[in-house]
């Protein structure tokens, strides 16, 4: 079945409808999927990529938001008992378990939804992003893409490029192309019951990122810490020369883990630059 815009798309929803079908197949097979796989579809649409799931999975929770849509996936596939459709927003509503990602969610909640899967137990991700957004979850440090979310999302996922999608593949046309990507969850890290110190420290330091490391946590433990406490702390640490966007995950972790019995969680808070 072909998808046929049988209603207005919905701007607001961030709604782009992949149409070529080539496109699709490869999106599916790429995901290696078997029977033993429950795959979550975040942004179902008109279930051209269900459809294809469902020959190759044992069970699809098919989520879409608008109503309208999600009616129309419990009717085409009212004789499907392998197609649970889920009405409503992927990052709000309760679902069930699942191990596999597939989908082509609506560009306006990418990166809502890469803070979902950090917080989600599953094998493997394979989403289609716009190109923009794609190039910054794999940008380098160093790079002029590398920023916040790159580090957030290198940390605890290894991040590959799989598939160049042209935005003519989608109705309506997108103003620019997308990526399809292969996210998979990296195994536990040394620094991984430091997030807190983590996260806070990313936020604070990446508001200043072509500045020098130590000038930047300097500044930042005095917010956190007071002025002599600051000086006491960063004279402890073992710091990269370096600036902070020139930092990698691996370092930035190595400064969290360092910054840990300096920075209880009563000390850590929006208070930013």
């Amino acid at each position: 079945m072909d998808p046929v815009r049988l209603h207005r798309p919905l701007k607001r929803l961030g709604q782009n409808f992949l149409k070529d079908p080539d496109v699709v197949s490869r999106i599916v097979s790429l995901a290696r999927l078997d029977k033993n796989d429950t795959v979550l579809e975040p942004g179902a649409g008109y279930g051209v990529i269900t459809e294809q799931l469902q020959a190759v999975a044992a069970r699809i929770v098919a989520v879409e938001k608008d109503r309208w849509l999600a009616a129309f996936l419990r009717s085409r596939f009212r004789n499907t008992p392998s197609i649970q459709v889920v009405e409503g927003d992927v990052l709000k509503v309760h679902l069930p378990p699942f191990n596999k990602v597939v989908g082509t969610p609506p560009y306006n909640v990418s990166s809502k939804l890469i803070l979902f899967l950090l917080s989600s137990k599953f094998e493997a991700a394979h989403l289609v992003f716009q190109k923009e957004f794609g190039e910054r979850l794999l940008a380098r440090p160093g790079t002029a893409d590398y920023g916040r979310l790159s580090v957030t999302a290198q940390r605890k996922l290894v991040i590959s490029p799989l598939l160049h999608i042209p935005r003519g593949s989608f109705d309506p046309r997108p103003k620019v192309d997308s990526l399809l990507l292969s996210l998979t969850p990296k195994p536990e890290q040394i620094g991984e019951g430091h997030d807190e110190v983590f996260d806070d420290l990313v936020r604070a330091v990446f508001s200043q990122r072509r500045r020098v490391v130590k000038g930047v946590l300097l500044r930042y433990l005095e917010r956190r810490l007071g002025r002599s406490s600051a000086k006491t702390a960063l004279e402890g640490l073992t710091l990269p020369d370096a600036r902070v966007f020139q930092l990698s995950p691996g370092q930035l972790e190595d400064l969290a883990v360092q910054l840990g019995p300096w920075l209880k969680p009563e000390r850590l808070g929006e208070k930013q630059f």
